[in-house]
């Protein structure tokens, strides 16, 4: 026998489906029912890939809504929010460096749910996901040592969610059908005859040759078997693809090396007519082997693996390989304890990420020193050396929200700004509003504080202190803005509504009143005052503005500077920090914070928790943090903020 190895963990594979029958697979269904009509992410590497590829044929047959399958290193550099997915993580032993890096960075992209499916509830991937709320399903295997290709643990993770399945497709009577189906092939394939007939089958094949693999869309847990046994196995060379695919020039390999390739189709009900067409023009000395496995439903696909698992015990026999220790360089095990991986995730705390997925979007080059998690940490560090003598605040989205504009700020944000006024710290607000903001103000801010807030109304065209009505004291018509005004009164085709508000020094307009409003700051270039530079276009979460190119929101922090000591700092804080946005001045440079949007430039505007936290709830978590030091000058103590604690 060449396999003693892997041939002993096949035998005992009967024991962990007898463990498997008397398991609670609740947890996992519950998991499962809950992710109906959401997107899942399931991600494995190696051996585990097979479980998150057999996730989505389970939720598919469930009709649960779209899976995408993952590495951990895919989930660990993708930027976008998980806040609306559910994260499956798949790892034998949940021990090794990547799968700690794939939890933590879940985690801090926001996954609506984490479960961990494992063998191993102590390990480390697990105290993360634990840590973070996530839920540890463990596992009970025969063989905890697994082996190489973590047969017992890839098994028992097929089989559980094969299992939990049938319990959320609300036919459970069908459970025990399933169990003695696996366990009648399982015996069957240990049979001396039977693994004698595999042998015969495969005894063409060379160490030399190359296996095409063309399978079926709804088998491709078993194809992920194959492919990945085949090459971790160091069985042979190996390619996977579809039928069609493989049809759309994949052949051309077969047509320059008929001797030594050998095609593995992969059937079920709807691609045997496809495969047919296939085979009917292959060259005839082009070997073959078909494996067929009825509707590709996920018990066929179960099946399907524990065939797989045999016809790879009858290749290394044929080739003289174990695939349970097919041997490996001195340099593997350093390649797989490498914990880069796991550095990245950690440093890729939520700001990070927030400017990443900013950069990514502008799609611009960056500079590689000094890199990005350095200039993350001296943004901080420099916030947290500032002695802070005032503050500047965008309005809309930043001290209330942008849905809930028309009604008073908080009473937790009145609350810090009126503390901090009586600290010492000098306010300004910085908004695209007219007297509206003002008004606001007025209600709920007490006499001494009015008197001292400066307001920036216009996008910082109109300076007043908050007590004044600007009704009676408006600003002056500017030419620029009434000749913009008249331009845009002509453009018809740029309006699904032509509604716009024109002031002295403003033009406001509404994005659901545009035909194309991502566009609509190119479109303006064709206007006279806009390619003069005589007039500028910003937006924010729901309107353009179109003001003086004199004005500016730093104006209202220029005034703030003015009435501090010259050596302290103005921090400034708004929500639409992009390049386009109306308080990308207020906010790139280096006592700017942003509680919404970043822009693209490393070395711009930032925020401070990404978008885990926005909005006037990360503006006061912020402002919280506002305190007095010993010697009595105002910092903000960001080791209160927990930034970047894992």
């Amino acid at each position: 026998m060449n396999t003693p190895i892997f041939t002993e963990k096949l035998d005992a594979l009967t024991a962990t489906l007898d463990l498997m029958a008397s398991y609670d697979v609740g947890g996992i269904a519950t998991a499962l029912a809950r992710g109906c009509d959401r997107h899942a992410l399931a991600i494995g590497s190696g051996g585990s890939a097979i479980a998150a590829e057999y996730l989505l044929r389970c939720r598919d047959t469930l009709g649960l809504g779209p899976t995408t399958v993952a590495t951990p290193m895919q989930g660990v550099l993708d930027h976008h929010r998980l806040d609306a997915t559910d994260a499956w993580i798949f790892s034998a032993g949940g021990d090794n460096p990547d799968a700690c890096a794939i939890a933590q960075a879940l985690t801090d992209r926001e996954a609506a749910t984490i479960n961990l499916i494992t063998r191993n509830p102590h390990g480390a991937a697990a105290a993360i996901v634990t840590r973070s709320g996530g839920t540890v399903h463990a596992l009970p295997v025969a063989d905890a040592k697994d082996g190489y290709l973590a047969t017992h643990s890839v098994f028992a993770m097929t089989t559980a969610l094969l299992l939990a399945s049938h319990f959320v497709s609300r036919e459970p009577d069908t459970v025990n059908e399933a169990l003695g189906r696996v366990a009648s092939l399982l015996l069957a394939s240990r049979d001396a005859g039977n693994r004698d007939l595999l042998v015969k089958r495969w005894t063409p094949i060379r160490a030399t040759d190359t296996i095409i693999i063309t399978a079926d869309s709804s088998l491709r847990p078993v194809a992920s078997l194959l492919d990945t046994s085949l090459w971790e196995a160091s069985l042979c060379q190996v390619q996977t693809t579809d039928f069609r695919n493989f049809a759309h020039g994949r052949h051309a390999w077969l047509h320059h090396r008929p001797d030594s390739t050998i095609v593995l189709a992969l059937t079920a009900m709807n691609s045997r007519i496809a495969w047919s067409a296939i085979e009917t023009v292959l060259p005839k000395n082009v070997r073959r082997n078909v494996l067929d496995y009825n509707a590709g439903g996920r018990l066929d696909n179960l099946l399907g693996i524990v065939d797989g698992l045999s016809h790879i015990e009858a290749i290394g026999e044929v080739l003289g390989v174990d695939p349970g220790k097919p041997g490996l360089g001195d340099f593997g095990r350093a390649i797989y304890d490498d914990r880069s991986l796991e550095v990245t995730a950690m440093e890729l705390r939520p700001r990070i990420r927030h400017k990443l997925a900013a950069i990514a979007k502008a799609d611009r080059p960056m500079a590689d020193e000094p890199g990005l998690v350095a200039i993350g940490h001296h943004h901080l560090e420099t916030l947290a050396a500032a002695t802070v003598g005032g503050a500047v605040f965008d309005y809309d989205g930043t001290i209330v929200t942008t849905e809930g504009r028309f009604s008073p700020p908080s009473q937790e944000i009145l609350d810090e700004l009126i503390r901090l006024h009586r600290a010492g710290v000098c306010l300004g607000i910085a908004t695209g509003r007219g007297g509206s903001a003002g008004e606001d103000l007025r209600k709920v801010l007490p006499p001494d504080v009015l008197s001292s807030l400066l307001v920036g109304y216009y996008n910082g065209g109109h300076l007043r202190t908050a007590d004044i009505d600007i009704k009676g004291d408006p600003p002056r018509q500017n030419p620029a803005i009434a000749a913009t005004a008249a331009w845009l009164d002509e453009r018809d085709d740029l309006f699904a509504s032509k509604e716009f508000k024109s002031g002295p020094v403003q033009i406001g307009i509404d994005m659901e009143n545009l035909l194309r409003p991502f566009r609509f700051p190119l479109d303006m270039a064709e206007c006279p005052l806009v390619s003069s530079g005589e007039v500028r276009i910003s937006g924010s979460g729901h309107s353009f503005d179109v003001v003086p190119s004199t004005s500016c929101k730093s104006a209202i922090v220029d005034a703030v500077r003015r009435k501090i000591n010259p050596d302290a700092a103005v921090l400034c804080f708004g929500d639409s920090g992009s390049r386009f946005g109306n308080d990308y001045t207020l906010l790139a440079h280096p006592h700017g914070i942003s509680v919404g949007e970043v822009c693209g430039a490393a070395d711009g505007c930032w925020s401070l928790f990404g978008r885990a936290l926005t909005g006037p709830d990360a503006l006061l978590k912020i402002l919280r943090a506002l305190v007095k030091c010993p010697t009595g000058e105002i910092r903000l103590d960001t080791a209160a903020l927990a930034l970047d604690t894992p």
